[in-house]
């Protein structure tokens, strides 16, 4: 689920220039190009043990910054669809 979806929203108040590009970034769902991208950023952030590797569908809209891809409007049931493999930090 995106941080909005969990009810999280931007530090920055709403009459902030900033803050719709801060709202966009919150209501997706943040995920990386390659394995070691998403085990770096896990281990950084104590994101916990495991990472996903997913199979996103090309119709699904994303935007895209380096190895950074933040899916939007994806559903928790459409992104429990897309998992192909589940991996420990460990493995990564």
């Amino acid at each position: 689920m995106s941080y909005w979806d969990l009810g999280r929203r931007p530090a920055r108040q709403e009459d902030d220039p900033k803050y719709e590009g801060d709202k966009a970034a919150y209501e997706e769902v943040s995920v990386f190009v390659t394995a070691e991208e998403a085990a770096a950023k896990a281990r950084a952030r104590h994101l916990g043990d495991y990472i996903a590797e997913l199979e996103v569908p090309d119709e699904t809209p994303m935007s895209s910054k380096g190895g950074h891809r933040g899916l939007i409007g994806t559903t928790p049931g459409q992104l429990l669809g897309m998992v192909r493999n589940v991996q420990s930090l460990d493995e990564v």
